[in-house]
């Protein structure tokens, strides 16, 4: 008789987090460069972001004209960010630098159904191409469908009042304020089988997945009442969804 094999819930089993014996990467050095390349290029300073688009490479759809994509992360992996969906029609954010129109200020995501959009804020409900802009797969009669949005400043927004001049914005940046804390990349701290299978090699972006801000190491004094250790579990399937991590 032919010993049957036991159905296999999972491809693999991972630990994320900060491994002892590895070389920690702090995940600031990924901000200073990518803030530095955002700000000036070549000692000059780049004009603001005017206009975003999402586009459908999967669809055949290019980049627009005056567009530049969004194709990886400052950490250098895909940006994709349709990435799991059954059906992926490959969606990446582009965006276009210029003057002719009032900076763009904020972004945000849409639940349609669920939230309603604020005031002043602009919807990405198509691609270039007249196709749908969700970020969510909306197979279902019940799905509800993900949208990016934007905020622009308003032409009155301006530093100037006088009515001549350059206009002249303030720009900030925004991050999670914590003392006595550093941050470093997320690491393999164990994984299960530990070789990789032929069919399905491991994601080298799982760790980031897992632990997209980082793994932090907190500096607590002697008689404070520290926080306990934060855990989670993550479900990751691939672009087709007919494997698990």
């Amino acid at each position: 008789m032919t010993e049957e094999k036991c159905p296999q819930l999972v491809d693999y089993f991972v630990v994320a987090g900060l491994d002892p014996a590895g070389s920690w990467r702090p995940l600031d050095e990924e901000s200073r460069a990518s803030s530095s390349c955002s700000s000036s290029v070549g000692g000059r300073a780049v004009d603001p972001v005017t206009d975003l688009a999402v586009i459908a490479r999967g669809l055949g759809e290019e980049v627009p004209e005056g567009f530049t994509c969004i194709e990886r992360t400052p950490g250098g992996h895909p940006a994709e960010l349709s990435s799991g969906l059954i059906n992926n029609p490959h969606l990446y954010l582009c965006y276009c630098r210029g003057h002719t129109k009032p900076p763009i200020l904020d972004l945000g995501v849409l639940y349609e159904g669920r939230e309603v959009l604020k005031q002043g804020w602009y919807v990405v409900e198509t691609t270039p191409y007249s196709r749908s802009a969700s970020l969510s797969s909306g197979g279902g009669p019940a799905a509800h469908r993900v949208f990016l949005t934007y905020r622009r400043a308003l032409d009155s927004q301006g530093l100037h009042t006088l009515g001549f001049g350059p206009a002249m914005y303030l720009c900030y940046k925004r991050a999670v304020a914590k003392a006595n804390a550093l941050v470093y990349e997320a690491g393999l701290i164990s994984r299960y089988p530990e070789e990789d299978l032929e069919s399905f090699p491991l994601p080298e972006s799982v760790p980031v997945f897992c632990l997209p801000m980082g793994g932090t190491i907190e500096s607590w004094p002697i008689n404070t009442k520290y926080q306990l250790p934060v855990f989670s579990t993550f479900v990751l399937t691939s672009a087709s969804a007919d494997k698990v991590i």
